[in-house]
């Protein structure tokens, strides 16, 4: 039966993990107890396949398609989804689409949710034309600054970044000014309250638990004006979980995405995965000005 998840069965997902050829993030544990935290998440894993569930923000109950080591694995899972009463099943890989036509399923394609692919090699050394303006920006980053990794006392000046980024990209109705700041009380808790804050406060409070490290990107006088947070997952796949950047610094993105590749995922890794970019117009052109070269492909499935 379906539970809470606990150390043990967050292990054993990881060795199924590593037993397969997956390539998205969706059992990750940034994604089950991250994201999840406070959505009910539920697994039952077995020796070859794991499954999960959880609800969306509108408290509506949502089910992945099983992790499995074999097809024999994943029709065992799907099975014992459909004995729950389960109809739609999310977050199909594009490798088990076949199976689930083959068992009366309607399959659609989840665009806003395919995940973004590239290879280390791409993402590190920057070569050719198309990463042209990539490296220009990198070149024209003149600030001094260090790139170290993120320890416990950064927390509160990394607040701070975060709060910035939220107060530019959050439409959650903030009065934000730099009289008042981000230590006012009303303003901490809307900012707080923000699902992606949530979610990365989760994995910072215990970034063992989660599998991930974490790097800041210092100037002078200590200031953080670059973060970013991510793992390798068993399966050989490097995800970058969180990029949060001081968009005052001109060419912060491109630095701090080549430092933290290049600390990271220079070997012992098939892809570099930057997640989905959830139908949003700029997140979108920025992953795809980086020439993803494939999708971790996610469908719907839909009992016909």
């Amino acid at each position: 039966m379906m539970h809470s998840p606990k150390k043990e069965d967050l292990d054993r997902i990881y060795s199924i993990l590593g037993a397969t050829c997956t390539e998205d993030t969706s059992y990750a544990k940034t994604t089950i107890i991250g994201w999840f935290k406070e959505r009910n998440p539920l697994v039952e894993v077995g020796e070859d396949y794991a499954l999960f569930s959880g609800t969306t923000e509108n408290g509506e109950k949502l089910y992945w398609s099983p992790l499995a080591t074999s097809e024999q694995a994943l029709l065992k899972g799907i099975s014992i989804l459909e004995s729950y009463g389960v109809t739609e099943i999310n977050n199909v890989s594009d490798y088990q689409k076949e199976i689930y036509e083959k068992l009366g399923y309607e399959v659609t394609p989840s665009r806003d949710y395919f995940e973004y692919l590239y290879t280390p090699e791409s993402l590190i050394e920057l070569k050719g034309k198309k990463y042209h303006s990539k490296r220009n920006f990198i070149n024209g980053f003149t600030t001094p600054y260090e790139f170290r990794s993120y320890n416990e006392n950064d927390r509160e000046n990394l607040n701070e970044l975060l709060f910035k980024w939220s107060y530019l990209h959050i439409d959650n109705g903030i009065d934000f000014t730099i009289k008042e700041g981000w230590h006012v009380h009303e303003i901490r808790e809307k900012i707080l309250s923000d699902p992606e804050i949530k979610a990365l406060n989760a994995v910072l409070d215990d970034m063992d638990e989660y599998n991930c490290f974490a790097d800041v990107l210092t100037i002078e006088d200590g200031k953080i004006i670059g973060f970013a947070l991510g793992e390798i997952l068993p399966s050989g796949i490097g995800a970058i979980y969180f990029e949060k950047g001081d968009i005052n610094y001109k060419g912060i993105y491109p630095l701090l995405d080549n430092a933290f590749c290049k600390k990271h995922f220079s070997s012992g890794v098939r892809y570099i995965n930057k997640q989905e970019d959830m139908g949003l117009e700029g997140l979108r052109k920025s992953k795809l000005s980086y020439h993803p070269v494939k999708f971790a492909e996610r469908y719907l499935a839909k009992k016909v």
